[in-house]
């Protein structure tokens, strides 16, 4: 399949070059330090299923070069998420699908406000990565998967072919694909311990063997997933209390020295991506008359990084 990656950061380098490496002719769409550097040495992968160098890649800076795509994914960051949309309109207006791999909740509206024509679906991506520098990606655990879906996606002929394609046997990093027909239920249950993670290793500006081996920080940390779950059912999402106790133990089972992505970005000086998650935990509580006490306190202290340094 024809498959361009939107963005070239940690999520986007990974599965972009996951998806060459079980024969797909990817290409990636990024702005012209990573263009480089992809040009000229493919991307790496380090981890724990193995080292990889990825040169079967292309590159684009126009969205006019693009050609025909099958399926799109948007790893770019949440907040770039409108503008990058805007810049390809006319790339994913003309692919047969679009899946937003943002973190949070509203990547597929945030991607529909700068292409309103293109197909999306909402999705999520699992994995663990530190972008080192571009075109060099350390993956740090065994999580390589995406789930994605919304109305006819199990039904949609590329939808279908680009699972099977994933799903083909023989690929080293052993990537996944799911597809559902409501997706927000997969995507809440992540944003569960997403948000809460994104928080507490910024604010702590610890790592999860510190946090989640601490009584008074892992209750914090519940008390986090209980404010999202409470959004969650205002939002007629039907998550239940076995999805409150998975993502706490999914914290507790992280590697000792796995961060989330915004705490890189935190540690770096770059943006955040703090208002699609404390900041729309707090708009969402608001508008449902719900208290989330821990998000507004996590928003309010790190609100003056948000734009970085």
């Amino acid at each position: 399949m024809k498959i361009m990656v939107l963005g070239a950061g940690a999520v986007g380098s990974y599965f972009g070059a996951a998806l060459a490496l079980g024969g797909n002719d990817v290409v990636f769409a990024v702005r012209d330090i990573n263009r480089t550097t992809i040009m000229t040495d493919g991307v790496q992968l380090l981890g724990p299923r193995g080292d990889f160098c990825v040169t079967n890649i292309g590159v684009i800076d126009s969205p006019e070069k693009v050609g025909t795509i099958d399926v799109i994914l948007s790893c770019v960051k949440l907040y770039d998420a409108e503008s990058s949309a805007r810049q390809w309109k006319i790339a994913l207006e003309s692919s047969r699908a679009v899946i937003s791999l943002q973190n949070g909740i509203d990547g597929v509206q945030r991607i529909l406000a700068g292409a309103p024509d293109a197909k999306v679906y909402g999705g999520l991506a699992f994995v663990s990565g530190r972008m080192e520098r571009p075109g060099l990606v350390h993956y740090l655990s065994d999580m390589s998967s995406i789930t994605f879906g919304g109305v006819n996606a199990t039904t949609d002929p590329t939808v279908k072919r680009f699972v099977q394609t994933v799903n083909k046997p023989g690929n080293p990093l052993q990537v996944r694909a799911s597809c559902v027909d409501d997706v927000r239920v997969a995507q809440w249950s992540k944003f569960l311990a997403l948000a809460t993670n994104a928080a507490l290793t910024c604010l702590t500006r610890a790592n999860a063997g510190v946090i989640y081996q601490d009584p008074r920080l892992l209750a914090l940390a519940r008390q986090s997933i209980h404010e999202i779950h409470a959004l969650a059912i205002a939002e007629g999402v039907a998550l239940t209390h076995d999805h409150v106790e998975a993502a706490l133990l999914f914290l507790q089972r992280l590697p000792s020295d796995v961060v989330a992505s915004m705490s890189h970005d935190l540690h770096a000086g770059k943006p955040l991506e703090l208002d699609g998650l404390s900041g729309l935990i707090c708009s969402l509580g608001r508008r449902h008359e719900i208290p989330t006490p821990f998000h507004q306190v996590a928003y309010a202290c790190l609100k003056p990084y948000s734009n970085g340094a």
